[in-house]
């Protein structure tokens, strides 16, 4: 635990969550991860030696600087790119490639414009080898589920980003997956609209047995969503810390202004952006206007 948050006087209900979480069974297990990349005859890391639990049911965001490798260390196991040394392994087995034992959902919208609502949370289910009626009948659980039971016979283009971006979550979670990768899904949405989804992915996430790993860069998401928050750095990309977040459920707006949300909030900021003594960046002097006033 972070030495900048006082862990010392939780509530009960916060204590009595992490001991909860603490118990679950470890269902990512993630040892020594390594990426290099080799460019022009040389070598770049990524990252290296990454290693963490991730328990059943946990809602981990994951934040760094840009060029920390957060993309790419999901997308690993995600099974979309190799290891270059450690091992991923869910639930015992080393991931080596995609399976359906894996939902993804990505910032761009993934949806077949072709097809319908309902037709494109059905093709999973029907690649899984269902029939078309039993793919029907659970496509439109999941669609009542995220609130787009309305829009089944609608088109992608017909419906707003957030709608889409329900449709991708329903879409990944038809597939009944163990784990729900989810790399940056709302940084195209607008404010208002990200925090309504923010809002129905954690309803979403009470109703369903699925263990969440969320990549963002927006700090404040970090702390409403996650039970444990992965800071990475750079150079090579590593973890810097993880964080038991001491904010309790369920989370509402309101707690932004709370002691634990602000102490929290500045040791996320300590961490990915760390004071460093270097000087000001000077631009040359051309003064374009004779206004009689300087601005300071």
């Amino acid at each position: 635990m972070s030495a900048a948050l006082d862990y010392r006087n939780l509530s009960p209900e916060v204590a009595a969550r992490f001991e909860r979480i603490r118990q679950r069974p470890v269902i990512l297990s993630v040892r020594g991860l390594k990426k290099t990349y080799g460019v022009n005859g040389s070598t770049r890391t990524v990252f290296d030696g990454v290693s963490i639990d991730i328990r059943r049911r946990e809602f981990i965001t994951v934040i760094g600087p840009s060029g920390c490798g957060k993309s790419t260390f999901i997308r690993i196991i995600a099974g979309l790119d190799e290891c270059s040394g450690g091992v991923a392994l869910l639930d015992g087995r080393e991931i080596g490639e995609p399976g359906p034992d894996r939902g993804m959902v990505f910032q761009g919208y993934t949806l077949f414009p072709w097809l319908t609502v309902k037709r494109n949370v059905m093709f999973g289910i029907e690649m899984r080898g269902k029939d078309k009626f039993t793919a029907e009948s659970e496509a439109r659980q999941w669609l009542d589920m995220v609130g787009l039971s309305k829009f089944e016979e609608s088109y992608p283009h017909e419906l707003s980003g957030g709608m889409k971006q329900r449709v991708a979550i329903a879409r990944a979670l038809a597939n009944e997956p163990r784990i729900l990768i989810m790399d940056e899904p709302f940084g195209a949405l607008d404010a208002q609209t990200r925090a309504q989804m923010q809002s129905y992915l954690l309803q979403i996430w009470k109703k369903v047995d699925i263990t969440v790993l969320f990549i963002t860069h927006d700090l404040e998401e970090a702390a409403y969503l996650s039970d444990r928050i992965m800071v990475m750095g750079t150079n090579p990309g590593r973890i810097v810390e993880v964080i038991e977040n001491p904010i309790p459920r369920p989370r509402s707006t309101a707690q932004f202004v709370s002691p634990e949300y602000l102490a929290l909030k500045l040791r996320l900021e300590e961490l990915i952006h760390p004071p460093i003594d270097v000087e000001e960046d000077k631009l040359p002097v051309v003064k374009l206007t004779k206004a009689g006033d300087d601005v300071e």
